[in-house]
Parts: C-alpha cells; sequence; structure tokens
C-alpha cells in the first residue's frame, strides 16, 4: 500500500507554505481551479513573490468529497502536465501547495465570514459553474453575505478584487450586478462601500483539464509512491487573463506570468477563445456524439471529423471573426494540436453540458455574421441532438437561407446519419 499524501512529502526548499499569509478566498475546488488559479498562486510563491495561501469554500454537495481530501491532504495535490508541444511530447509533475485549508459551507458559514473579513484577504475567486452563476442560485447571496462580513467586522479593511473565472460574458459586471441586487435587502452604507471597496474584475480562463482514467491514476500513482486523492491531469498550455488595472491588482495578487495576464481590457483573449477553441468544441460536439466519437483526441484522428474542424476553423469560423489573420491562424493551429493531446481524455459527454445554452453564446454569433454550410450542418446536429426548435437558434433563424439550409442537414443527418452527412459536405465544398 502507498502512503498517502501529506505535508510531511512537501520540501520546504520549494517555498515555507507555514510561513505564507492566507490571501486569497476561493469559492470552488474543482479540476480548472486546481489546475489553473491555484497553480498559478503555487507558481507565484516559488518565485518568491509572496502571493500567499488560499481558502478554498466548498459549498455543494458534490463537492465535498474534495474538500474533505484536500484537508486530509494538508492542502496538497500533485498537478501533471502531459501535452505536445511542437509535436514534440511534453511532460511536467508538481506538488501544489497553494492551499491551506478547505471549508464547507453549510457547516463552517462562520469560518467562511472570519476568512472574509481577515484584512490579509484581498482577492476572491469562484468557479461555480455557468449554472451556478445566475441571481437566483446560492452563490450570490452567500458572496454577498461573506463581504457584507467584511463591511461589518473591517471596514477600513484594504479593497478587495473579485475575480469570477466562470465562463460567461463580461463575468466581472455580471456577478456585480448580481451581488449589488443581494445587497438591496441591506442599508445604504453597506452599498457603499461595496461601490467604494470591491472592484469586480472579468477574467477568462483556458486550460484543458480532465480526471485521468482510474488506470491511469493508479500507474502515475505508482510512479509518485504516494495515494492522491486529487491527482489533477491538464496540458501544458494555460492562460488566465484577468481585465484590471494591471498596477493596483499586481500589488495584491502578484501572480503575473507567461500564462497569467493583467490587462485593462481582455476582450481579444476572451473573442480568441470563445470563437476559436469554445466554438469549434460546441459545434463539434453534437456530430461527434451522433456519430458514437468519445473523445476530443478521436475526433481528431476521425477522417470526416478531423477534416470538418479543420475546416470549420480556418475557412469559416476566423473570417467571422475580428482577431487578426495571423494570430487567429497561429492560435487554430495550437487548438488543434491540443485537440490532439494524446494523454488527456476529454469526453463530448462533457462537453455538451448546457449545449443549448453554449451554442447560443458561442456559435450563433458567427453564424448571424457570415452563415456557412458547415456551420450550417453543426447547427443541425446541435438542433437534432438537443431536440431543440429552430427558434432557438436565435437570430440565426431568421436568416432563410441558412434555415433553409439547416433543415436540409437535419433531414440528410435522420435519413443518412453523420457520416454520410459529413462526406456530403466535403464533396459540396470540394465542387465549388
Amino acid at each position: 500500500m502507498l502512503p498517502p499524501l501529506t505535508a510531511a512529502l512537501w520540501r520546504a526548499s520549494a517555498y515555507r507554505r507555514d510561513q505564507l499569509p492566507e490571501r486569497v478566498l476561493q469559492f470552488g475546488s474543482g479540476m480548472l481551479l486546481r489546475a489553473l488559479c491555484v497553480a498559478a498562486v503555487d507558481s507565484a510563491n516559488r518565485a518568491g513573490t509572496g502571493a500567499g495561501r488560499i481558502v478554498v469554500v466548498q459549498s455543494t454537495a458534490e463537492g465535498a468529497a474534495r474538500a474533505r481530501s484536500l484537508n486530509a491532504q494538508d492542502g496538497l495535490f500533485t498537478l501533471v502536465e502531459r501535452g505536445l508541444s511542437g509535436g514534440a511530447p511534453l511532460e511536467r509533475v508538481g506538488l501544489i501547495g497553494a492551499i491551506s485549508r478547505a471549508l464547507a459551507a453549510d457547516s463552517q458559514w462562520n469560518l467562511v465570514r472570519d476568512v472574509a473579513a481577515n484584512p490579509a484577504i484581498q482577492v476572491i475567486v469562484s468557479n461555480v459553474s455557468e449554472a451556478g452563476f445566475r441571481s437566483d442560485a446560492p452563490f450570490p447571496g452567500q458572496l454577498t453575505d461573506a463581504l457584507h462580513a467584511r463591511f461589518t467586522r473591517a471596514p477600513a479593511a484594504p479593497p478587495m478584487f473579485v475575480i469570477p473565472t466562470e465562463l460567461v460574458p463580461d463575468n466581472g459586471p455580471r456577478l456585480a450586478a448580481m451581488i449589488h441586487e443581494v445587497a438591496r435587502k441591506y442599508d445604504n452604507s453597506f452599498r457603499a462601500w461595496l461601490e467604494a471597496r470591491v472592484r469586480f474584475c472579468s477574467s477568462l480562463v483556458d486550460r484543458i483539464v480532465t480526471a485521468p482514467p482510474p488506470d491511469q491514476h493508479a500507474a502515475l500513482e505508482a510512479t509518485l509512491g504516494y495515494r492522491d486523492a486529487l491527482l489533477t491531469l491538464t496540458e501544458p498550455y494555460a492562460l488566465w487573463a484577468i481585465e484590471a488595472d494591471p498596477a493596483e491588482l499586481r500589488t495584491v495578487f502578484p501572480i503575473e506570468s507567461v500564462n497569467v495576464v493583467f490587462a485593462p481590457d481582455i476582450a481579444f483573449y476572451r473573442e480568441r477563445k470563445l470563437r476559436l477553441l469554445n466554438a469549434v468544441h460546441t459545434a463539434t460536439a453534437p456530430l461527434a456524439a451522433l456519430a458514437g466519437v468519445r473523445t476530443v483526441r478521436d475526433a481528431t484522428l476521425h477522417p470526416l471529423l478531423s477534416a470538418f474542424q479543420k475546416r470549420l476553423l480556418f475557412d469559416e469560423i476566423i473570417p467571422a471573426t475580428d482577431i487578426p489573420a495571423d494570430d487567429a491562424r497561429a492560435f487554430a493551429h495550437q487548438v488543434l494540436e491540443r485537440f490532439a493531446n494524446p494523454w488527456l481524455e476529454h469526453e463530448y459527454r462533457v462537453i455538451v453540458t448546457n449545449q443549448e445554452e453554449k451554442f447560443r453564446i458561442r456559435v450563433v454569433p458567427l453564424i448571424v455574421r457570415r452563415p456557412a454550410p458547415g456551420l450550417s450542418l453543426a447547427a443541425a446536429a446541435h438542433l437534432t441532438f438537443t431536440r431543440a426548435p429552430l427558434d432557438a437558434l436565435g437570430g440565426a433563424a431568421r436568416i432563410p437561407e441558412f434555415v433553409a439550409a439547416t433543415t436540409d442537414w437535419m433531414a440528410a443527418l435522420k435519413r443518412d446519419g453523420v457520416e454520410a452527412a459529413l462526406a456530403r459536405l466535403t464533396e459540396s465544398l470540394r465542387c465549388t
């Protein structure tokens, strides 16, 4: 039996975890936050910036086991980065030590309030998924209550930077609006304090993270020499772009690196990722699901789906954006290499979660701007897979020629299947 991961395995030469103050309150303990946000703080600590440690708040029942594991492992977990770089394999393995403890919202909320009221805490990060990022979900009320605890106990504490990482447009202003709406139940002085002392910063996260399958997990543990319930597998690529005054944020959250960007406007990074990565995933996922293709890697090996993705990216999506062509093409090539990562089990059954909303946000604006044959087939597969009506395509449903093409593709999918439809698309484009 392998020993469990505990603080005894931490090398103090990396940095003295116990000497760093808690500076970040993080809502969520999922893989993305661990592989990107927590890893960024850990990297900054190793560089000697004193970024501090993170207190994790777990507020969902499905995440309770992660919180227990974090505490059992003294906040530690292993991050394994595996992927391709310029076509060559790349692997890095590191022990991440930036988390100090995990708190359960349902039973330890008073401790969460204590953390929020601590003047040393100046950053709050969240990732509660798109479903939890709504005014009628628990999170806005929880965050408002935590901020109210800071207002009540430490009103003169330094400003707080709230950085949501949920994959929705303008997540900073949207969260601010939700918090200010909840705050209406408090008095005017609290609302004025929110305006003066809390900065809501939009951010964009980009990193593919998956849970290793059981056999791979066991093999990695055997190599490491210890058990890690939170072993996290990710790709080498990472980007966290945060919209704020760089100088102001830098003083309280010194984590900038090649993977972490502070900028007054992150629209470029958001649009590039939303259209050239997310839209491709969302447009391809129903076709892959209907064809019985399980993972993104499998799609890159499928002759018809692989060709479809390349054509969609370079011939249809890039021309429908304002991203500079050279940058767009370079990023698109990088995206295809990321999709081909042989070590990640990125399953389409996960990607199609919230498919209707994702298609509306990521793909429909491209269709409205520049209807094209591949996007018509993608829309047909989307409607077939979700059983949604044509009206679900929003503005795209008001383009007669696009509706006609999509309706024709839906009939072809039902009659002939996905592979025949993809082959027909390929042949029709070859003849044009």
